[in-house]
């Protein structure tokens, strides 16, 4: 409460009376009495007053003349207290205003609110009051400490006897001014105070008294030394300081006010509205705009919104307050700029909480120029980091380390960054609005470009993976995720109108790396596309040869993941491989190499992936690096397992497994691929096993390649192993459920990870599981339109089976034609030559079609002479001639199935036998227990065509 003339002044609850009885005054002609009297007797300029009372408005000079005026007329007999200077503005006379003596309404209690999420923490102070003498209300601006005192003070102003005295400092700015606001709160005795603080406690009542001190931090000192000498002064005395700082005195005790509760991300949406933040968002809200944000959309926005402003009570209540003219959608599209958003605050509250702006500015001018510049630097820092990090972005080289560690702690006592610790490691933060500030304050004072090139030199040196596509990752480091929302937060700063692009690329050449190894596919390839184009346009010089095959190199593997272009991936591949050779890189020469197998093999060209294996053998050889050797080797034997040398396959792929078995762990030089081969060496072993018929190897050596994936390492590996191998020999060998389990991984690991070819041929196997579930339309249905849209994207890896498969079960529901189309499509595709080990089985499936084509055009079954049945024999003898020339037995008795049942069908038992016979030892090796359906309808026909004979557990 301040004295202007006979008017008592409350900047604090915006009140003027005279002699007891309130008058009114406009808010604006309020404001610009406060813009005068804060001038402390300076001549403000008119500009300066329109742009505080108006900010960012055009207001014409006759509307502050106007408000003049209506001030000049409360103040009455005291109107030449204002002045007007001719030419340079207004000034309020400064002998006029002084601490008033308080008349009995000026220390009353501020209104008591509500309060919402804040009950725990209520009962919490309440509490340590009861038990210590001094308790100081810490945290950052707006976040509710303010509040919380009024609220206590009531709280124990109701349920125990005692004054309590609420003392409002945010006017006063010197020693002497604290002291007269107290004098004047507890009615002591002005002149004898200013002598001597110790008599205050005579203007204390002898019963209980709680002393609220809000808003202490721009006084800090002043008020340590105050409360130190009433607490030795009056036993029975409680106070409660509310500061963005401690008092740091021996009888103080912290409490650190956090802000409310928010939600998780996956909370459910009935349980949004309890947590503080949500509640408050939407009290304040519907107050507004009643029946705001009442469905579940605008709910789960709000939480989100409440996320984002990371709890903090005012930024919430300025957000909700906007919801009115922009809407909930209006609001969370804008956040990214809250401190020109978040304004607009009520008229009743501090200037400094009327913005978000204004609460930091608050903050900031209590820094000194060090700490100011320190906190500036620290805008470029998304998520925690260290002191580290601190020195190498944020000091200036020629200032003192100690200076940056009491600037650091300056920082941290007025609540604008927070610390934690992880084991012994100091983490620092900055909320995302405080952020948004010190990223304003460093473009203002032009200092973005400086700090931002020290900022991604230091995340180059922090994110250098020069084994980006190693198969066995290091575990992460402890600061891992929060580095990477760095790296992001300079990524995207760098490629903006105001960045550096060659050095986006070259941070762009370590992070994809990293993406990588985080399994973040398909943001790797979004990022390394841009870093690609922007160095298309550099010159030569810009970036180096490694920093351009790294981001080729991301990129091309990420392509093949996410449904890009095998072509294009080549292509990719192909210049890694020329920049390689030129600058002598051994390493990026064997990824190259490896990487143009890889593409290859995708788009189902066999020759090509056989040539880059046999090189990728050669080069490993040539280099002695034994891992490499082991890895090539185990490239080499999955081409010859797909170009239909299963015997060869196997016997390579055995040899090399035990030798990794025996190998150990390989260092970091060795293990430069991008590939663990023991997962995909195990898991091509296990297709061959199938393949040959044994069911239940290929089942243990599954669950064996699926143990080989760990924790960190889970993509791409365990989505390849689950479509190519698991979740196929699972159906084919009749193990529906287990089959059923790994597609819904599959399933959701490809949509996490937006991996669009695996997800299309995860819809195929669960096409497939559909057929053999009984559910056949769904299944062809599923099929069909994946398969298309595996085609389109030139996904020619392992589609032979699922067209097969599909082909088979259009045949069985009598769709001829378009079974005809889809087998002839595959021919022209050369789906076939793509994967050598089905071509057997393609050939099958037209032998099908050929029989169900002679019976739908009148061919009897004993009509063995007949063209259509003729041509339908010779297809599937074809397919047993060549699944038995590639050691695929199990493919042999398929075709060798369909040929003995359409000799039974025509009552030709002999030759039925004839072709059934000579597979029986095949048959016998596996025993009763193998689920394998072909065995079992091995059986059915011996006994159709009148064979019988005991098991092979009688037999033996």
């Amino acid at each position: 409460m301040v004295e202007i003339g006979t008017l008592l002044v409350n900047f604090e609850h915006r009140e003027i009376r005279r002699n007891g009885t309130a008058l009114r005054v406009s808010a604006r002609a309020f404001d610009i009495l406060e813009v005068l009297f804060r001038a402390k007797g300076s001549i403000v300029s008119k500009d300066d007053i329109i742009e505080t009372v108006w900010p960012g408005q055009i207001v014409e000079e006759n509307r502050l003349q106007v408000h003049i005026a209506a001030l000049r007329k409360v103040l009455d007999a005291d109107r030449e207290l204002i002045k007007t200077v001719n030419g340079r503005g207004y000034m309020l006379v400064p002998c006029a205003s002084r601490v008033a003596n308080a008349p009995a309404a000026a220390r009353r209690l501020p209104a008591d609110t509500p309060l919402v999420g804040r009950e725990r923490e209520l009962a919490s102070i309440v509490d340590q009051l009861s038990r210590a003498a001094v308790v100081t209300l810490v945290g950052a601006g707006g976040i509710g400490k303010t509040a919380l005192a009024v609220r206590v003070a009531h709280a124990l102003s109701e349920e125990r006897a005692g004054a309590v005295h609420f003392v409002e400092l945010a006017l006063a700015d010197s020693s002497e001014a604290v002291l007269a606001t107290l004098a004047l709160a507890l009615q002591a005795d002005l002149p004898r105070t200013t002598r001597d603080v110790g008599t205050l406690t005579a203007a204390l009542s002898a019963e209980r008294t709680l002393l609220v001190l809000d808003n202490a931090e721009h006084v800090i000192d002043a008020v340590a030394e105050i409360v130190e000498t009433l607490m030795a002064n009056a036993a029975d005395l409680r106070i409660l300081v509310t500061s963005r700082e401690p008092l740091s005195i021996r009888a103080e005790t912290v409490f650190r006010v956090d802000p409310l509760s928010i939600p998780p991300a996956d909370a459910a949406v009935q349980t949004l509205p309890q947590h503080g933040a949500v509640e408050l968002f939407l009290r304040r809200a519907r107050a507004i705009a009643p029946g705001c944000a009442c469905d579940e959309t605008s709910i789960r926005l709000v939480a989100d919104i409440c996320r984002r402003l990371e709890g903090l009570p005012l930024a919430i209540e300025l957000a909700a307050a906007r919801v009115a003219a922009l809407g909930v959608d209006g609001v969370a599209a804008r956040l990214d700029d809250r401190l020109d958003l978040l304004s607009g605050g009520m008229r009743s509250a501090l200037p400094r909480h009327q913005t978000l702006r204004a609460t930091f500015d608050w903050s900031y001018a209590l820094l000194d120029a060090d700490s100011r510049t320190l906190f500036r630097c620290l805008a470029f820092f998304a998520g925690s980091f260290t002191f580290e990090a601190v020195c190498a972005v944020a000091a200036e080289p020629n200032i003192p380390v100690a200076t940056t560690i009491a600037s650091l702690e300056e920082l941290a006592a007025k609540s604008l960054l927070t610390v934690q610790f992880r084991g012994a490691i100091a983490l620092y933060r900055l909320t995302e609005s405080t952020r948004a500030y010190a990223m304003e304050k460093l473009r203002n004072e032009g200092e973005v470009k400086r700090v931002a090139r020290n900022h991604m030199r230091y995340l180059q040196r922090h994110i250098e993976d020069h084994s980006a596509l190693a198969p066995r990752r290091t575990p992460a480091p402890p600061l891992a995720h929060q580095t990477l929302d760095d790296a992001r937060s300079a990524w995207d700063w760098a490629f903006s109108d105001e960045g550096d692009p060659a050095l986006g690329v070259a941070l762009a050449g370590s992070l994809v790396g990293t993406l990588l190894d985080a399994s973040l596919v398909y943001e790797c390839r979004v990022r390394a596309e841009r870093a690609l184009a922007t160095l298309d346009t550099l010159p030569d010089t810009a970036v180096d040869a490694l920093c351009e095959m790294r981001l080729c190199a991301a990129y091309a593997a990420s392509l093949l993941l996410t449904g890009g272009s095998a072509e294009k991936a080549s292509a990719l591949w192909r210049r890694v491989l020329a920049r390689a050779e030129s600058s002598a890189d051994e390493t990026f020469a064997a990824r190259a190499l490896w990487g143009l197998w890889n593409a290859a093999m995708m788009s189902g060209d066999i020759h090509s992936a056989l040539r880059y294996a046999t090189r990728l053998e050669a080069h490993a050889e040539r280099r002695e690096t034994p891992w490499q050797q082991l890895c090539a080797s185990a490239t080499l034997a999955a081409s010859l397992h797909c170009f239909g040398e299963q015997a060869q396959a196997r016997e390579r792929l055995e040899r090399t497994l035990a030798a990794l078995d025996a190998f150990g762990i390989p260092d970091a030089e060795e293990r430069s691929l991008a590939v663990d081969p023991r997962i995909f060496g195990t898991g091509t072993l296990a297709r061959i096993a199938w393949m040959q018929g044994d069911a239940a190897l290929a089942l243990r050596l599954v669950e064996r390649a699926i143990n080989y994936v760990r924790a960190d390492m889970l993509e791409p590996s365990l989505c390849h192993l689950l479509a190519a191998v698991a979740v196929p020999i699972e159906l084919a060998c009749g193990e529906l459920e287990a089959a059923s389990r790994h597609l819904a991984l599959l399933r959701s690991q490809t949509a996490l990870n937006r991996f669009d070819g695996w997800q299309d041929y995860g819809e195929c196997l669960a096409g497939q599981l559909d057929l053999l579930s009984g559910r056949a339309e769904a299944g062809l249905l599923r099929l069909e339109a994946a398969l298309s849209r595996l085609a389109s994207q030139g996904f020619g890896r392992l589609t032979a089976p699922l067209i097969g498969a599909y082909a088979q079960a259009l045949i069985e529901h009598g769709r001829i034609d378009e079974a005809q189309t889809v087998l002839d499509q595959a021919r022209r595709r050369g789906t076939a030559q793509g994967d050598h080990n089905f071509a057997a089985e393609l050939l099958r499936v037209r032998g099908l079609l050929e029989l169900a084509r002679a019976v739908g055009h009148g061919v009897l079954p004993r009509q063995t002479g007949a063209p259509a049945l003729e041509s339908a024999h010779r297809y599937l003898h074809d397919a047993m001639a060549l699944a038995r020339e590639q050691s695929a037995p199990l493919f042999e008795l398929r075709a060798a199935l369909d040929l003995s049942a359409s000799f039974v069908r025509a009552g030709e038992a002999a030759q039925a036998l004839a072709i059934l016979e000579p597979l029986a030892a095949f048959v016998d090796r596996f025993g009763p227990r193998t689920r394998l359906p072909e065995l079992r309808r091995f059986e059915e026909l011996l006994r159709a065509a009148g064979m019988t004979r005991t098991s092979p557990a009688d037999r033996s």
